[in-house]
């Protein structure tokens, strides 16, 4: 479980990011009857900056070859950070669902640095992650809940998530059936962090929208049960995840008895990954995103979230609460509001909404239209975009495929995992990681952000 901030940060970590999954994607592009264009541009008024970056690249460009595909995102420093990300693979790529591959074979890995911020702390502190995704089971028969996932129930050396289907996807993202699910656990510290990769058939609907099948197969990837609306925010050690952020994603071409989990398209030709992204919102216009910033509506011109000291301009007694909306900046109260979320952590910093107020109008972090603003003291609790509008990125990226060379000449595929996978019916998949990650990042130890994923 997380406790409030961002998506993308992995809970207590980063919410990848990535991608987190989110059960409230709002925007236009990624929808049926949306227009895809080659790059959406950013809104001219939105006064943060934000400028993702992707690259695609398989290890071998022959036609119909197994091969390797890595995937590399970042963000650069001082950007806001993702809010979501989605994946779109060329109908073309051919992936093995995996009903079709054995239980706990190696798919993907994935490595994310992020930023973060902990114990009410500057956001400055690098954070590695690496985990490795396996083939997981896409029959919804038997389920298993976020609380006992970790276990073995049936002794096979994979824990529950694995060979039975978390009960919360479906609450997240919808009843769609994925037709491939990688999942792996991180340790994050001593912490326990779920990922999944979901994959679904082009247009499929997700969390109640259709996506527009002319973008391809979209993935989506799931931290943790972020975004349940059963999930229970509790505080963390991470209170921040920021920019810069970097995720590498290997989808390997083959498992290790052979079998072939993905490989590139039939025919030579070129073929257009899409990435639709969203960065976080800026209430008030000073470049730090709601979700990482304690006072949304107050302008902070001298504060800087990243400094190496807490003490400094726009924070004169270091407790996380920047000098444009702290009461006495000459006394540090690192939870101003005594709700049991630290100032930097807290998506009302002083306004009370934590455990306690769980059975309240402020509820426990309750941010209805999930613009990292709690209801508690958001000025328009019902819409997101009176408190800064999300910039929009959509990115395309070309591969060139080229003629086989015959067997005899050609050179071994690389292979032994695999993230990506397509079947040849048309089915894309896509990684995410972090910021998100990948988006990027949203997951550790229960620390759901500021940002909740909201139907």
């Amino acid at each position: 479980m997380c406790s409030r901030k961002r998506t993308l940060m992995l809970c207590g970590l980063i919410a990848v990011g990535l991608l987190a999954a989110s059960t409230g994607w709002r925007h236009r592009a990624m929808w049926a009857g949306a227009t895809a264009g080659a790059e959406e541009p950013r809104t001219p008024a939105q006064a943060q900056s934000f400028n993702p970056m992707t690259t695609v690249s398989p290890a071998n460009t022959e036609a119909n070859r197994a091969s390797d595909l890595v995937i590399s995102s970042e963000i650069p420093e001082g950007d806001v950070y993702f809010s979501d990300l989605i994946d779109f693979f060329p109908t073309a790529w051919q992936i093995t669902p995996s009903s079709e591959v054995g239980i706990g074979v190696l798919r993907d890995v994935t490595d994310v640095v992020v930023q973060s911020g902990l114990s009410n702390a500057p956001c400055n502190t690098q954070l590695p992650i690496s985990v490795n995704l396996l083939n997981a089971t896409t029959d919804k028969s038997r389920t298993v809940t976020f609380e006992d996932g970790l276990d073995d129930s049936n002794s096979d050396g994979f824990p529950d998530f694995i060979d039975m289907y978390p009960d919360f996807n479906d609450r997240i993202l919808g009843s769609a059936q994925p037709v491939q699910r990688d999942a792996g656990v991180a340790d994050v510290g001593g912490l326990k962090v779920l990922f999944q990769y979901m994959t679904y058939q082009p247009g499929a609907t997700i969390a109640g929208r259709a996506t527009d099948p002319a973008l391809g197969a979209p993935v989506v990837t799931v931290l943790n049960n972020t975004g349940d609306p059963q999930a229970i925010p509790v505080p963390s050690v991470v209170t921040d995840v920021c920019s810069p952020a970097h995720w590498t994603t290997v989808s390997f071409a083959t498992a290790a008895d052979g079998t072939v989990l993905v490989k590139n398209p039939e025919q030579p030709g070129t073929y257009t990954f899409k990435f639709l992204s969203h960065g976080e919102r800026d209430g008030d216009g000073d470049g730090h995103e709601n979700a990482l910033d304690p006072c949304p509506l107050d302008p902070d011109p001298t504060w800087d979230p990243r400094a190496a000291e807490a003490v400094g301009p726009g924070d004169a007694d270091g407790d996380g609460l920047p000098s444009s909306c702290d009461p006495d900046d000459s006394k540090a109260v690192d939870d101003q509001d005594g709700d049991g979320y630290l100032n930097r952590g807290d998506n009302c910093p002083l306004v009370a909404n934590g455990v306690n107020q769980a059975g309240t109008a402020a509820g426990n972090q309750k941010d209805t239209d999930s613009d990292d603003i709690g209801d508690a003291c958001d000025p328009n609790p019902l819409n997101a975009d009176s408190e800064g509008e999300a910039p929009e990125v959509l990115l395309s990226r070309d591969v060139t495929i080229t003629e086989a060379v015959p067997p005899a000449a050609a050179a071994p595929a690389t292979g032994g995992g695999g993230l990506l996978s397509e079947h040849g019916s048309g089915v894309a998949t896509w990684w995410y990681a972090l910021a998100a990650g990948g988006a990027l990042l949203a997951a550790v130890g229960g620390w759901y952000a500021r940002r909740r994923w909201h139907t």
